[in-house]
């Protein structure tokens, strides 16, 4: 009797101790379930975040640049980014080669100086893109005013309206000229021209060679049809022509006009710009090369072989003034 309870006694607490065992392997394999399912939500929360934090980078970096840009009106009309121009501006000679530079003058600190006697007065805008009732008026007193293209934004064609009506109310220079940018028009009809509606109000220069100024200043207008392309050809042609008509023989070619910019060695970025149009304003000779498209490199440079470069971008700043003297056929101040 005493035997069979002392079996009884020892089958239970067998029965409880592989009881309790299986409970506590239970109970660690549930604990290790939930330490793992714990570890994948927080891999998962970590993943959520980090595409989150990657997707939103373009729209971070954009709104920088958005008031990056924004800010910049309070930017000098005219800045000076390059140095040595900079230097050039206090001596106006270069001792090494004796060669003369225009004078530069920052207009958010000095007014517009007084025309030079025996220049011409040139009024240039550039990439207004629809905003050309937020350049200060009245505008500049000249001989003539450029608009260099991108009156409109994205094919609009009503930017470019606004702007010719608003060249007729405020623009009092004797003429008008006007190249043909990017924007000025439509992609999905590219038959659909601009510019007629500047007809009456200025004229387009479409890979051509005239005289203005009553003939004082030859001046070669490239359009945008031939920068996109790279093929300079037909204002070549067109130049050719001109001189070939001339009575008084082979003409000097004073400015070129175009939207895109140039490519300048070291000219630092947004000076990187087409090598082909580069080649042609050399080609030609011309001592006065302006141009807009890359609105934050508005400023100055001036090449080995004496043209000086003008980004005229008034996107955010005031006309550009340039004093061109057509007999030393050099530029006197911008």
């Amino acid at each position: 009797m005493h035997n069979q309870r002392n079996e009884e006694h020892c089958s239970r607490f067998l029965w409880f101790r592989g009881f309790m065992r299986f409970q506590r392997r239970r109970d660690l394999t549930s604990h290790r379930g939930s330490s793992l399912d714990g570890r994948v939500e927080i891999f998962m929360v970590k993943k959520i975040i980090r595409s989150l934090i990657i997707l939103s980078m373009p729209f971070l970096l954009m709104s920088i640049y958005t008031y990056i840009v924004t800010n910049r009106r309070t930017i000098s009309t005219m800045t000076i980014i390059n140095a040595s121009i900079e230097k050039r501006v206090l001596t106006n000679t270069d001792h090494k080669t004796s060669r003369s530079h225009p004078q530069v003058y920052l207009r958010q600190s000095q007014s517009l100086p007084p025309q030079i006697n025996g220049t011409l007065r040139l009024v240039f805008l550039s990439d207004t893109h629809g905003r050309h009732d937020q350049i200060p008026l009245p505008l500049p007193n000249g001989d003539v005013l450029f608009h260099l293209g991108d009156a409109a934004i994205r094919g609009n064609i009503s930017d470019v309206k606004s702007l010719a009506k608003w060249l007729r109310e405020n623009s009092f220079h004797k003429e008008r000229i006007v190249v043909d940018g990017n924007h000025d028009q439509v992609l999905y009809n590219p038959h659909m021209d601009f510019m007629k509606e500047y007809d009456g109000v200025a004229r387009v220069l479409k890979d051509e060679a005239v005289q203005i100024a009553e003939g004082k200043i030859t001046v070669v207008g490239v359009s945008w049809k031939s920068c996109a392309s790279e093929d300079y050809s037909a204002v070549s042609s067109n130049v050719k022509k001109l001189r070939n008509e001339s009575q008084k023989g082979n003409i000097d070619i004073d400015l070129v006009l175009s939207h895109i910019h140039p490519y300048i060695k070291r000219g630092g970025n947004g000076w990187h710009g087409s090598r082909g149009l580069t080649e042609f304003v050399g080609d030609l000779n011309a001592p006065l090369h302006c141009f807009g498209h890359i609105h934050w490199t508005r400023g100055v440079r001036q090449t080995e072989s004496g043209t000086t470069l003008v980004n005229c971008a008034t996107t955010w700043n005031e006309p550009v003034v340039i004093d061109y003297d057509p007999c030393m056929r050099k530029v006197k101040m911008i």
